[in-house]
């Protein structure tokens, strides 16, 4: 498509030169041109977009992520106000790197609002909430909508008589889906020990049953201290 007249110029001309200016600028514009910021306001819409989705969970797992989504701003803001005066091949690689790292951790993040670890630690549930004895047998509800494959739970024991007993260091406990028999490292954990639970696909409605060993006439309290979803 082309308009008339000799001076005219082509619509794939005008967009070129649209595209050249946004990824190396133009030649001999001041520094605060809106051709330079163009690629930083896009690399942070970008950012901005990409913390829309950001779930709950272990701060380390947001690290690459991160890392891809502050370094293209960074990149810009130089390239914006340092860079001007460089070659148009510099100032072009800054801005392609910059937008393919943003885009890059937009995917990272929208991968970890799929897949990755979610904190659940405030919905659960156990009952019952007071102290058990041997053999008693507690329910733990996981109240989220998160689907995950698999569920890490600590839990932690104390003592349910305190100055009476001294029972912590000899109770042990089993851990597995309600219904199911424990697995092999699932069984005879201590406190603090992290259980590693598949809940047999995906699913919202997560039941755990916690079966306590301890020494006869102890009473132990059950509490959990760390749940985390995970695929």
């Amino acid at each position: 498509m082309r308009s008339d007249g000799p001076n005219a110029l082509s619509v794939g001309q005008i967009v070129g030169n649209l595209i050249l200016k946004f990824f190396t600028g133009v030649g001999n514009v001041e520094k605060w041109s809106v051709w330079n910021w163009v690629p930083c306001g896009f690399a942070l819409g970008l950012c901005a977009f990409s913390v829309l989705p950001m779930p709950e969970g272990p701060w380390t797992q947001f690290v690459w992520a991160a890392v891809c989504l502050v370094l293209p701003l960074a990149a810009t803001f130089w390239r914006a106000i340092w860079g001007r005066e460089r070659a148009i091949w510099l100032r072009a690689l800054v801005s392609w790197g910059s937008v393919a790292l943003a885009v890059i951790g937009l995917a990272q993040m929208l991968y970890l609002r799929a897949h990755g670890e979610v904190d659940v630690t405030g919905s659960t549930r156990i009952k019952p909430r007071s102290s058990v004895g041997d053999g008693a047998a507690l329910l733990i509800t996981v109240d989220s909508g998160t689907v995950r494959r698999h569920l890490r739970l600590t839990l932690g024991v104390a003592e349910g008589s305190v100055g009476t007993q001294s029972c912590a260091p000899d109770t042990t406990f089993d851990v597995a889906l309600a219904g199911q028999h424990p697995e092999d490292e699932n069984r005879s954990l201590t406190s603090g020990t992290t259980a590693d639970i598949a809940l047999g696909g995906q699913s919202t409605d997560v039941r755990v049953v916690v079966t306590v060993h301890t020494l006869a006439g102890c009473l132990m309290d059950i509490s959990v201290d760390k749940a985390v979803l995970h695929d």
